[in-house]
């Protein structure tokens, strides 16, 4: 009976993490939490794993995909590469 509780308490909490911080970082963490929420409502209250819960996964995947790409395509904006050697040579002792 608590589990579902504890599971709306985490929704809610993750969509006050979402209205309140501004910052991208904190609203994909209350995203991603909102979506954790969600799969353990559904889980505790179906006993299983229904088509829904699934596709919330995909969905889970589909946004890190996206988030991944978007952090590379900044990266090798500002830096020219994703070349992980040419940061190795980057050091503050003269050698």
């Amino acid at each position: 009976r608590n589990t579902i509780a504890i599971s709306l308490a985490v929704v809610l909490l993750s969509m006050l993490l979402l209205i309140s911080h501004r910052l991208a970082v904190s609203q994909v963490v209350g995203f991603m939490a909102m979506e954790n929420g969600l799969f353990f409502a559904a889980v505790v209250s179906t006993h299983g794993m229904p088509m829904i819960v699934e596709l919330g996964i995909a969905f889970d995947v589909l946004i890190a995909a996206v988030l991944f790409g978007v952090f590379f395509f900044h990266i090798s904006e500002n830096l020219d590469t994703l070349d992980v050697d040419q940061m190795n040579r980057l050091s503050e002792i003269d050698q």
